[in-house]
């Protein structure tokens, strides 16, 4: 895999969204490339008006840092885990115009030989209802362009 395909971004925002439903909340969800730039794109019907434009930031966040933003989160709070990880997140605030967002919900994309080729960001799930998150819909996501279909 060198780089993300339409088919294979819709195949996310499918997966993804399946996720977003199960509990029980409309979102957006955005797939982006190595620079960043939006392959795709989907707000699902009746998902806030500002989860579109977090979920793409999300994602570019994810592909700018090479890590999920819930490391972008912990590097920022410290109360994320009860602990103090590191202090390069405040530095990081200004950087990228603004658009590097440390709230869960965003996963870089890696080839086989770990290059970030993309990202995927989802925006619409609270934290704390239950075990599914923003996190765990963009998990699903990225696992989707690894199943085989027959």
């Amino acid at each position: 895999m060198e780089k993300i395909t339409l088919e294979m971004a819709e195949k996310m925002l499918e997966a993804a969204e399946r996720w977003a439903s199960l509990a029980g909340y409309p979102s957006s969800i955005a797939v982006v490339d190595e620079a960043g730039a939006v392959i795709a794109v989907h707000r699902m019907d009746g998902a806030g008006p500002m989860t579109t434009d977090i979920s793409i930031n999300k994602a570019f966040s994810s592909v700018y840092s090479g890590a999920p933003t819930l490391m972008l989160a912990r590097l920022l709070d410290p109360r994320m885990t009860g602990k103090t990880i590191g202090s390069g997140g405040l530095g990081l605030l200004t950087q990228a115009r603004l658009r590097l967002m440390f709230i869960p919900g965003g996963n870089p994309i890696r080839d086989g030989e770990m290059k970030v080729i993309g990202g995927i960001g989802c925006s619409g799930i609270p934290d704390g209802v239950g075990e599914v998150s923003d996190t765990t819909a963009v998990q699903a996501g990225y696992a989707a362009i690894y199943e085989e279909h027959d």
